[in-house]
């Protein structure tokens, strides 16, 4: 047996596990709500003690997490305050000037990424403004470190991140499959106010980070000395532990948000996938281009509509409900925008709708509704990729998260209406089980090329087929296309 550990910093928990990397098989996961910056270090350390007793003592650390999350630093690496979070909404204003400043099209065709309030530059003007005194001021000018960044600098004492986390701030490059860029760039940088040197190092792809220092992880008991490597951001690592790994294949990853990725044998002309939202990314290994769409409407919205509409509701009863309608009509269905949406056809302003009838439906069949709501939005966020990059629908799906092994309801209507066949990956911690994967793979321990998560086919009717799904996805499309009133 031969073991490696992951971390996976995530926007709700952070999860760390213990993985034999030669099957590969999950061998112990702990977790915790998703530590502050300032706690971070005792918090992995609880959860690193207590999978540590599952197997042999690992032989890399590999980190994962979620982008465009992050906190300034001291000079002395102290975090000055709480995670500045993707999900904060806090620098429209400033997006809106960097795009007018620097050319919107520009911007996405340098860096694959829309100027949005998420973005760390936008951020970083933001910090600009509003609070100097964490990245701009003076002789105690910050560094920002993303969340995986900040795990990296904790546990090896060397502040760097990955191609796949640099590439969503909006100041790193996109560059080239196997020829990207080293460093962020300076003069993106310098449209906030910020050197080179107070933003990670950037590793190339396979590079290590460094090796486990002495501290709160070594008295946890792992062994000074071990590897670490920085996995990558969450979703493209979930995608490559998946074993979508070449062009034509995808990958759908669900938790509080969702990602859906489609590998590429080339790059799209870059306007267009601006327009519906979505990014120009780099698969983790840095060999291929790749769309990436994001939707905070998934485990995002289950919690909402559970909050709104079934309060004191059991929530595993509901979802046995749910289920034990199997292949109902899709005539009562949910938009899930709880916080806008991303893509396609960007609009911060949507928000929950319910079309069709509502009296006299039970929870379940409400519920339904929401859930065939959640799987027309992956579906056409799917079809938008294989429209922008001109090809058919993708050879094979994966989809993987937690929701997706504990939710069969949601599942089999991802399977009806998913245009292609499904392959669920059952494993409930796929990116931290990746970002093992990759650590172990970067180190060259199992002197062969990493072994994918198992996965199975999803059971039941043809893909997509029936004039139900066309119809209901036409439907879905067009009200999510009306303005909000």
């Amino acid at each position: 047996m031969l073991t490696a550990l992951g971390v996976d910093v995530g926007t709700t928990n952070t999860k760390v596990a213990l993985v034999d990397v030669l099957t590969p098989r999950v061998l112990a996961v702990s977790a915790a709500p998703t530590p502050s910056p300032g706690e971070a270090a005792v918090v992995l350390a609880g959860l690193v003690a207590r999978v540590l007793p599952a197997g042999p003592a690992p032989v890399a650390v590999g980190i994962a997490s979620m982008a465009e999350t992050g906190v300034p630093l001291a000079p002395d690496g102290t975090p000055r305050g709480d995670w500045l979070r993707w999900d904060g909404h806090r620098a429209g204003a400033e997006a809106d000037a960097l795009a007018a400043r620097i050319g919107r099209a520009d911007l996405f065709a340098a860096t694959g990424v829309r100027a949005s309030a998420k973005v760390p530059l936008a951020t970083w003007q933001w910090l600009r403004t509003h609070d100097p005194d964490a990245l701009h001021a003076g002789g105690t000018a910050g560094r920002w470190a993303g969340a995986a960044d900040l795990v990296g600098l904790l546990l090896a004492g060397r502040l760097a991140t990955d191609h796949t986390l640099a590439g969503r701030t909006g100041a790193y490059r996109l560059g080239r499959p196997g020829d990207l860029p080293t460093a962020f760039d300076a003069d993106l940088l310098a449209e906030v106010g910020l050197r080179p040197s107070q933003v990670p190092e950037v590793l190339a792809p396979g590079e290590l980070l460094g090796r486990v220092v002495d501290g709160p992880f070594t008295d946890a008991g792992l062994a000074a000395g071990t590897p670490v490597t920085i996995a990558g951001h969450d979703h493209p690592v979930g995608t490559w532990a998946a074993g979508v790994r070449r062009p034509g294949e995808a990958a759908d990853s669900v938790g509080t948000a969702e990602a859906v990725c489609t590998i590429l044998t080339s790059d799209p002309v870059p306007a267009p996938v601006a327009a519906a939202g979505m990014s120009l990314v780099r698969t983790v290994t840095g060999e291929h281009p790749a769309l990436l769409a994001g939707s905070s409407s998934a485990g995002a919205a289950v919690g909402w509509w559970l909050r709104t509409r079934a309060s004191g509701v059991d929530v595993d009863t509901l979802m046995a409900e749910v289920a034990d309608l199997g292949d109902a009509p899709l005539d009562l269905l949910v938009l899930p925008y709880v916080s806008g949406r991303q893509t396609p056809d960007p609009d911060p302003t949507a928000a929950p709708r319910v079309l069709g009838a509502v009296d006299g439906r039970s929870t379940a069949q409400a519920t339904f509704g929401l859930l065939a709501g959640l799987a027309l939005q992956a579906r056409w966020m799917l079809d938008e990729q294989s429209r922008l990059a001109g090809t058919g629908a993708p050879t094979s799906v994966a989809v993987l998260g937690g929701p997706m092994t504990a939710n069969p309801a949601w599942l089999r209507l991802k399977a009806r209406i998913s245009p292609t066949p499904l392959r669920l990956v059952a494993e409930a911690e796929p990116v931290a089980a990746g970002a093992a994967l990759l650590a172990a793979d970067r180190l060259g321990a199992t002197g062969r090329p990493a072994l994918a998560i198992r996965s199975s086919p999803v059971p039941g009717h043809e893909p997509g087929a029936g004039p139900d799904v066309a119809a209901a996805l036409d439907r879905f499309v067009a009200a999510a296309r009306q303005p909000t009133r």
